[in-house]
């Protein structure tokens, strides 16, 4: 399968693509209002004119000389004409072409975030890639939509099989080469290469122009991809009790360092929020720990930063302070809350990128955050079970050799030597998986590559180690 940038002579052939899946998929759920605004949009002058102003880049996936998909970005990363035909769906191509749009957002358009406004019925497939709702339902031509967003991060320009398995050797070659690029370039430019995103290319008076501004393709893209390529913290699978007693809303912390003419700073933090417990006082607290979590990376390199920070960013070459988190709510019932973190990150400079995962475990009842030694009693045989289980999930027979069954009991107990092994674990919809954030040293030969693996477990086969810790209570369904 070939994706690759489409052709002028394509386009045309594309639109008529284009319109043959709205056809069959979208038309049947769309009001009369929307499908003539659709049918306005893709007009071939309009799409042409979009595409040679570059504020409209469009990707095909051919098979041999037969189009079987395409998708578009606009020049502020907003995602267009995402359709993969009928007979081709369910084979990985809506995936392959979304990430060669997130691709082009990093390496080429420098945009911080891509966006969509995606129809209800496909709201869950847009999760998938890794997307999450950015705000309120809104109303369009008579239709009513849901605003979507994620990160364009340098680190993930290549996708990622395995969820335990996040792209560290590929982010941190591609940050290096990035801060390099940066270096190069100078850092005024980095500073409109990163705001580019809060601005619209083009003439906003352009009747062309128009039709994209007033109008977000809903999107059609093929979800029969397996559940191990999705990447991240998408791939956990989430359990969400029905009728919660409470709300959950997603908040943001965003701060760019716009007028610092020596450093880049760039912060945008995800994280949920708790509203509507019984207990105001536990309710705060919990919010409380949630976001402490959340902004870990910013307070340790900006709002509390070490002397080592102070000294690292001074003698750095282009000081860099980066922290994108994205965050995803693994479980909730009435009485707990699981969330995973994945926090891609510069901290001082172009030698320090790094992603870091990052659990919380929450009784809702009171506020007691648990950790895997109130849960699990640390056995051997426990110890022999869950590394063979980190092992198949590493695939690799040698994962953890350096470390004996001592030195990994006492990082599952929170004592990591030299905190190269941080101990996290997270409920999901049927699992509960626990393992490490890895911190090796530069240049260390125990380092495989993963920034984060956890060994997955069947609820009722953990609780063959339990304790008589009261979250075997608070997670039950």
């Amino acid at each position: 399968m070939d994706i690759r940038i489409l052709k002028q002579e394509e386009i045309l052939p594309a639109l008529h693509m284009v319109w043959e899946v709205y056809a069959q998929d979208v038309i049947p759920i769309s009001e009369p209002e929307t499908i003539r605004a659709f049918q306005e949009y893709i007009k071939y002058e309009n799409i042409n004119i979009a595409v040679q102003k570059s504020t409209l880049t469009i990707f095909g996936a051919f098979e041999e000389s037969e189009l079987c998909g395409t998708i578009a970005i606009t020049s502020d990363g907003r995602l267009k004409l995402f359709f993969v035909r009928k007979e081709w769906q369910g084979r990985g191509i809506g995936r392959m072409l979304f990430q060669a749009a997130y691709n082009y957002c990093v390496q080429n358009l420098g945009v911080r975030q891509i966006t969509v406004n995606a129809l209800p019925e496909f709201v869950e497939r847009y999760r998938h890639l890794g997307m999450q709702v950015a705000g309120g339902d809104i109303m369009e031509n008579g239709t009513l939509y849901t605003p979507m967003e994620t990160f364009a991060i340098p680190g993930l320009v290549q996708p990622v099989k395995k969820h335990g398995k996040a792209p560290l050797i590929v982010g941190i070659i591609v940050g290096v080469l990035l801060i390099a690029a940066l270096v190069f370039a100078g850092y005024s430019l980095i500073t409109g290469v990163m705001n580019m995103v809060e601005t619209t290319i083009g003439d906003a008076g352009n009747s062309e122009d128009e039709y994209e501004d007033e109008f977000e393709n809903p999107g059609e893209y093929d979800s029969g991809a397996e559940q191990d390529e999705l990447s991240g913290i998408n791939g956990i699978e989430e359990y969400i009790a029905e009728d919660l007693a409470y709300q959950i809303e997603d908040k943001n912390y965003s701060y760019s360092g716009e007028n610092n003419s020596t450093t880049m700073i760039d912060f945008y933090v995800n994280y949920p929020v708790i509203q509507g417990l019984e207990d105001s006082a536990v309710e705060k607290k919990v919010n409380e720990t949630i976001e402490q979590c959340a902004m870990k990376t910013v307070d340790e390199i900006y709002n509390n930063p070490s002397q080592e920070m102070k000294e690292r960013v001074l003698n750095a070459q282009v000081p860099a302070l980066v922290s994108y988190v994205n965050c995803k709510v693994s479980y909730a019932n009435d009485s707990f809350i699981s969330v995973v973190f994945e926090d891609y990150s510069y901290k001082g400079s172009q030698e320090y990128f790094d992603l870091n995962f990052r659990t919380l475990n929450i009784d809702l009842t009171d506020g007691a955050v648990y950790q895997v030694k109130d849960i699990v009693t640390l056995s051997d045989a426990f110890m022999g079970d869950w590394l063979d289980r980190m092992k198949e999930e590493a695939e690799d027979k040698n994962f953890l050799e350096e470390a004996d069954l001592t030195r990994l009991k006492n990082a599952l107990e929170g004592n990591s030597e030299d905190e190269v092994y941080e101990v996290n674990f997270f409920v999901s919809a049927d699992q509960i998986e626990i393992g490490f954030d890895f911190n090796y040293p530069a240049d260390s030969l125990d380092d495989s590559g993963y920034a984060w693996v956890t060994a997955p477990f069947e609820q009722q086969d953990l609780k063959t180690y339990a304790t008589d810790s009261s979250f075997w209570k608070v997670i039950e369904k």
